[in-house]
């Protein structure tokens, strides 16, 4: 199912349009004009395919530019920024969301489709960029077709593609990539709550994010968090990202947007707010006071 947080940024769409089933999705949508950037947390696994216009994706590890003709696939448990590049063209994509549970059952039943000696190690940075082939343009145009009938597939028909669109990719011409690809996807499935706040910490996930990485529910990983560290998350996350934003100002020149951003903060103004209350002075007469 599609989570609030982007429901709300399909919301910012000229039109879109959902198919699900109990837990995958499919999303059409298209963008008349340009929108401001938006930051988006993958709970499941995305593919984003350019139909139309071109779509900027930034990844925690890498920027990705996508013209029309273009697909990406984005490991869960990014935080993504999308963009629309050039103003005056329509943006039209289609998106595909799946969990966990749907990629092991998938490698599960499809191992015969690639032999193990094929399986790459691809360190793929959580993503991984496509062209669409004469194959996977067939099957967005039957997809499409799709949201236009009345009423909407039974779920069972939509597992089906869901299933095509895998076996497409992996018996593609980089199959050993894409094979190779979902089994990292599925690597950090069982990631302990350490690992998880290794990886993040300053990336701008919320508690509630690193809960879900970390395959607990909030209160489990509340109380497990205070086992370990002895602090609550939000407060031990703060702190962390303060003293990383602290070390920042005075090591380096970048501007204070950019400092936040790479502290794990998302906006700018309530870095601010929350560095003068630890601190008693501002980001930048903190950096002039230091180095004067």
């Amino acid at each position: 199912m599609i989570s609030e947080e982007l429901k709300l940024y399909f919301d910012k769409a000229d039109n879109f349009k959902v198919m699900e089933t109990d837990q995958q999705s499919i999303v059409q949508y298209s963008m008349m004009e340009g929108k401001e950037k938006d930051r988006l947390f993958i709970k499941d696994h995305m593919l984003m395919f350019v139909l139309r216009g071109n779509q900027g994706i930034v990844t925690p590890n890498y920027f990705y530019k996508l013209e029309a003709g273009e697909a990406i696939f984005v490991k869960k448990g990014s935080i993504i920024v999308c963009e629309k590049l050039k103003y005056g063209n329509t943006l039209e994509c289609i998106l595909v969301f799946l969990t966990d549970e749907f990629l092991s059952e998938f490698i599960s039943q499809h191992r015969q489709l690639i032999a193990p000696s094929e399986l790459l190690d691809v360190n793929s940075m959580g993503a991984y960029q496509f062209y669409l082939d004469k194959w996977m343009d067939g099957y967005i145009t039957s997809v499409s077709s799709y949201f236009q009938l009345t009423p909407t597939p039974v779920s069972e028909l939509l597992k089906h593609k869901f299933e095509e669109l895998l076996i497409l990719l992996v018996t593609g011409q980089e199959r050993s990539y894409f094979m190779s690809f979902l089994r990292e996807c599925l690597v950090e499935e069982n990631s302990s709550i350490d690992v998880v706040i290794n990886a993040n910490v300053y990336r701008s996930l919320n508690v509630d994010h690193l809960a879900y990485l970390s395959n607990l529910s909030l209160s489990q990983f509340k109380r497990e968090f205070k086992k370990k560290y002895n602090d609550s998350p939000a407060n031990w996350l703060r702190n962390k990202r303060l003293e990383r934003s602290s070390k920042l100002l005075l090591t380096t020149n970048k501007n204070i947007n950019e400092i936040c951003y790479e502290s794990g903060f998302n906006n700018a103004s309530h870095f601010c707010q929350l560095f003068h209350k630890q601190y008693q002075i501002s980001p930048l007469k903190y950096r002039q006071k230091m180095t004067a």
